[in-house]
């Protein structure tokens, strides 16, 4: 017997829990089951359940309604994408565990954590623990609950449930994942029908819009808000976490209107570019990223963001576009006459995977790969990744949108 009452309640939950998880049709019924189930140890009044993209750990949507109130929601994404903190998703899927404590994670000293100093004390709430809901592919999702106040704090009992339903639930999270995927054609993708051209970005150092396309305001009042459930239909699992609250055509640096950041971005697309910046976007650190988000009517669009060097304002670029099936590169790639093998080894690059990452999903040897993506770079005329990345974007998905940027900027 344990301190806590033990392992056959800890079974009982855990089994609870990934009952209601497996009997979940959305991301709200999901993390709203498995709390109900979880209530005896998870007493939390304050707490979020996040899915990410299991490749770049981006947010993609989840479960809000008992989150943190929405005010902090531009100080949580400039630590979590530009300022670090301990606990970083990335840094918890690096680790041997599903479960991070804050106060733990800075010895006890919760005044070195900035996401405690700004957001976690103002709220009345003492620690903040961190689930991974992960399986043998990767992560999923999360759960984040805020504890102290008026709960219990995090003991062992609770501790051993955690981590007793991380990979089942991150097992269920990928199983709805694709299921919703299915549900929506396979891609998730806009609908069909002539949708608006993709929209380009273009931001200073300090995230200030310097250049937009004309139809970045349509794409980027079409992002979600945090909690606001997609329109049925559109295939998506959850609601766009990090999106905009704004409708119509998004005005973009008046203010800071609901669900947007204090530069008026919505924070789908502050996130990927604060996260590029930052150097650190997951796996690899290739000076790009991409990712995905949810929108009101237009399906599923990708978020692809780059660092940009030279003389003007511009710091780093973020493209949105529908993402549709194949994400135009199966064509893109082929048009370049790349090799089955280049074509993989470019998938990969775009992904954000480092040289040696690459050799080991493909099973070369490091020289090999850099041979590769050497002829890549030949026929596609590029000097490297980043050039790369833009390139591909630049020539066939917004033909002119680089070329009237760089005359802009300088």
């Amino acid at each position: 017997m344990t301190r806590y009452e033990g392992a056959g309640r800890v079974g009982r939950i855990r089994d609870a829990a990934v009952a209601a998880a497996a009997a979940a049709q959305g991301v709200d019924e999901f993390f709203d089951g498995v709390m109900r189930a979880a209530r005896p140890v998870f007493r939390s009044e304050v707490w979020a359940g996040i899915t990410v993209d299991p490749v770049t750990l981006m947010n993609t949507g989840g479960h809000y309604r008992q989150a943190v109130p929405l005010r902090y929601l531009p100080r949580m994404l400039d630590i979590e994408y530009r300022e670090g903190d301990v606990n970083g998703l990335p840094q918890l899927a690096r680790g041997p565990g599903p479960v991070g404590v804050l106060g733990e994670a800075v010895g006890g000293v919760r005044d070195r954590s900035p996401r405690y100093r700004d957001i976690i004390r103002p709220l009345g709430l003492t620690d903040e623990v961190r689930i991974l809901l992960r399986d043998r592919y990767g992560v999923w999702g999360a759960l984040i609950l805020g504890t102290g106040g008026d709960t219990p704090p995090y003991g062992p009992e609770a501790d051993a449930v955690a981590r007793a339903i991380a990979r089942p639930l991150g097992e269920s999270l990928r199983r709805l994942h694709l299921a919703r995927r299915a549900e929506a054609g396979g891609e998730g993708a806009a609908p069909a029908g002539g949708g608006p051209a993709p929209a380009l970005v273009l931001l200073d150092d300090a995230y200030a819009p310097v250049q937009l396309s004309p139809t970045a305001g349509l794409w980027l009042g079409e992002l979600l808000a945090p909690g606001e459930p997609p329109p049925s239909g559109s295939g998506a699992t959850g609601s766009g976490a990090t999106g905009s609250g704004a409708t119509g055509s998004g005005a973009i640096g008046r203010g800071a209107p609901a669900g947007r950041t204090e530069g008026g971005l919505p924070p789908a697309l502050y996130g990927v570019a604060a996260a590029v910046r930052a150097g650190a976007p997951g796996p690899g650190s290739s000076g790009s990223l991409a990712s995905w988000a949810h929108t009101r009517s237009r399906g599923r669009v990708r978020l692809h963001a780059w660092r940009m060097d030279g003389p003007g304002p511009a710091r780093v670029a973020v493209a949105v576009e529908p993402a549709g099936p194949g994400e135009h590169i199966a064509l893109v790639m082929a048009a370049h006459g790349l090799t089955a093998r280049e074509a993989e080894i470019t998938g990969l690059v775009l992904r954000g995977h480092s040289t040696v990452e690459i050799g080991r999903l493909t099973r070369l040897s490091p020289y090999t790969v850099q041979e590769h993506l050497t002829s890549v770079f030949d026929k596609t005329g590029v000097r490297g990744r980043r050039e790369l990345v833009a390139t591909l974007f630049a020539r066939h998905v917004a033909p002119g949108m680089l070329k009237d940027a760089g005359a802009a900027g300088g």
